[in-house]
């Protein structure tokens, strides 16, 4: 175990409970930190927290605990018991695609897992978590219970800021990861599948959820523009809700071909011309010079901001796509835009549309917001945690 002893002044957001200590905070350090494990103490050596240690991030230590406690097996299978008992009170009907663990909003800073019908999938986020593998996997099972259990160990490649490559497997996963490995599940009694072997995420977009059963609901006679779509799951919902037409535009061959996929699975026809590869941003170029216009628009790009440095260029980002996307909407038309980026916060996520809208020249009003699901909780005393932005529109 490694002591991390802080300047003085710099405890504060210890004694607040923020899960997140940050390199700049630490005045000296002793001990090796091999097992993972930091003991954090103020400056005049008063034990406050105890964390997984990463020294290569500028998150140098995830706090778990902040009574003496010290992490392992114990707290681990009683953290993961908490989360399941959660999801069993909050979870829809026929729904087994889900967020188990959800990092700090369970406790559990560090580590993600998503359960796909018999597969589940646990993410361990930062190269302290990776050394505590072993003991969070026996906790999974146990709490869990999966048929199938695959570890993704992408901490150690974020926490060193390497250009991040698709997240390697446990070398003990059962038969390993690749290509095109499915995992299918039920979303409000529609038919997926994840993509667990080269997805994104962990192989879905399971924080969507509630804005996919929002467009549903809305879809009825509607044609839907999917932009940024994926693997087509907001298409799914749309077309299940009675729309007449659904379009999915994305970059990647390989997702559109699971959106047929998709498609086929839950009954609906799969149109050549309804799955479009291309870069998005020239697209709603193209469809905006020929002068389309669709009932509902989905602009629910990728994260444009993984460090704070992307801020403003996120920003730009999401201007552009939004103003060009929002003259594709017609009169009386919806618009769902999302950032999934955290450091870009609601206040100036709302901002950036509202400064769209003026430079597109079209007015719309904020029907709703919203953010992930139940199943993606978070904590008070991380509120970075909620990095799930959505806005429906209602074009005048």
């Amino acid at each position: 175990m490694i002591r991390l002893l802080l300047k003085p002044g710099r405890d504060e957001s210890v004694r607040r409970r923020h899960p997140w200590l940050f390199s700049g905070a630490i005045a000296s350090a002793e001990g090796d930190g091999s097992d993972g494990l930091a003991e954090v103490a103020d400056a005049a050596g008063r034990v406050l927290a105890h964390g997984a240690y990463s020294p290569g991030s500028q998150i140098v230590a995830r706090l778990w605990t902040f009574d003496g406690r010290l992490p392992g097996d114990e707290l681990f299978r009683e953290r993961f018991h908490a989360a399941r008992r959660l999801r069993e009170e909050v979870l829809p009907p026929e729904t087994t695609g889900y967020r188990a663990v959800n990092s700090e909003g369970d406790a559990c800073p560090g580590v993600l897992l998503d359960v796909y019908g018999e597969t589940a999938v646990l993410e361990l986020l930062t190269e302290g978590i990776e050394a505590w593998g072993a003991a969070l996997e026996s906790a999974a099972r146990e709490a869990f219970a999966p048929g199938e259990l695959i570890v993704k160990r992408s901490g150690g490649e974020r926490d060193r800021a390497r250009s991040r490559p698709s997240p390697r497997p446990s070398p003990g996963g059962r038969g390993g990861l690749e290509e095109g490995r499915r995992a299918p599940f039920l979303e409000n009694g529609l038919r997926f599948v994840a993509d667990v072997g080269a997805g994104q995420k962990t192989g879905f977009f399971l924080d969507q959820r509630e804005n996919r059963s929002r467009l549903r609901a809305l879809a009825r006679g509607r044609g839907v523009l999917n932009l940024f779509s994926y693997s087509g799951a907001f298409s799914i919902a749309a077309l299940a809700g009675g729309a007449v037409r659904a379009v999915d535009v994305d970059s990647s061959a390989a997702a559109l071909e699971l959106a047929r996929e998709h498609r086929a699975a839950n009954g609906f026809a799969a149109e050549d011309r309804d799955f479009v590869e291309a870069d998005v941003f020239e697209d709603v170029r193209r469809r905006a010079a020929a002068g389309e216009r669709w009932d509902v628009v989905v602009c629910d790009p990728p994260a444009f901001a993984k460090k704070r440095a992307d801020v403003d260029r996120a920003a730009r980002g999401y201007k552009d796509v939004n103003r060009v996307a929002m003259g594709l909407v017609a009169p009386g038309g919806w618009l769902l835009t999302c950032s999934c980026s955290g450091l870009v916060d609601p206040d100036l996520f709302q901002k950036i549309v509202f400064a769209a809208s003026l430079d597109a020249g079209v007015p719309f009003s904020i029907s709703a917001r919203q953010g992930a699901g139940a199943d993606h909780p978070v904590s008070l005393d991380c509120p970075e945690g909620e990095y799930l932005k959505g806005f429906w529109l209602r074009r005048a």
